[in-house]
């Protein structure tokens, strides 16, 4: 039992001499610039490695309004509200929106990345911003758990990830809340939405989403995980089932918000 107990000890120590080396020989760079990144070179693992402080600032949103339901932006003599111009006549089954920044320039960039990138690194990345940026808020709010939109099947052998899900994992990490995989399902391999008009968009994801079988999720306020929110269609029929299986309050966390649609 001692020797367990003294090889349990020594290996953080052997891990943290082992990525110093490694640091030093190549150094932790930002994954959209490479730039170095000193700061990280404590990091244990790889999957620490984030972006500079230039492009972190790039990809977050500043002080502009926006709406609290779906996160869109409202002109600076607004005030935030819970309903806009975009979703005011929109049928949408979630309450509130949280979006790191606009799908557009370095965020746009990294998303479209994310959707392939096995390693999930920039899907943990990203989640660290998304967690430092709202982590505080989301803690305020009780929230049960996470949920992330899941993919269909085959879409994630192909792929070979998901990035909402790996979004979710970070939050969960660095937020120490539970993450709930595979309770929301596909039910089906939908069409792509990429092109989709917005009512064609809400008639394509209808009836997609299912939870679990013979499950009742006992979660008042869930927070449902996406990488990138366009009309909200997909994250408002997750939403839904959500609803309809016991939860009470659906809050969605998004990498990106499109400007318009």
């Amino acid at each position: 039992m001692a020797a367990k107990l003294s090889s349990a000890i020594k290996l953080p120590a052997l891990r943290r001499a082992a990525r110093s080396t490694v640091d030093l020989l190549f150094p932790p760079s930002c994954l959209n610039c490479n730039a170095s990144l000193k700061e990280f070179n404590d990091v244990e693992d790889d999957s620490d490695v984030g972006f500079c402080e230039t492009c972190t600032g790039e990809m977050q949103r500043g002080d502009w309004p926006v709406c609290l339901r779906c996160a869109s932006r409202v002109p600076k003599l607004t005030q935030p509200s819970e309903r806009c111009g975009h979703c005011q006549d929109q049928k949408l089954w979630f309450d509130r929106t949280l979006a790191l920044g606009d799908y557009d320039g370095i965020l746009r960039e990294q998303c479209l990345a994310m959707k392939t990138d096995r390693s999930e690194r920039l899907a943990t990345a990203i989640g660290k911003l998304m967690a430092d940026r709202f982590g505080q808020d989301l803690l305020e709010q009780s929230p049960d758990a996470l949920v992330p939109v899941p993919m269909h099947g085959w879409r994630r052998m192909v792929r070979g990830t998901n990035a909402p899900a790996g979004i979710a994992a970070c939050l969960a990490r660095e937020l120490g809340l539970p993450v709930f995989l595979g309770r929301l399902r596909r039910k089906r391999n939908s069409q792509p939405q990429l092109g989709l008009s917005n009512p064609a968009r809400f008639r394509n994801v209808r009836g997609d989403l299912q939870v679990a079988a013979s499950y009742h999720l006992e979660a008042p306020h869930v927070v449902l995980v996406d990488d990138v929110l366009t009309t909200g269609a997909t994250c408002s029929e997750a939403a839904r089932v959500l609803k309809r299986a016991g939860t009470q309050r659906v809050t969605v966390i998004v990498a990106a918000r499109t400007a318009s649609y």
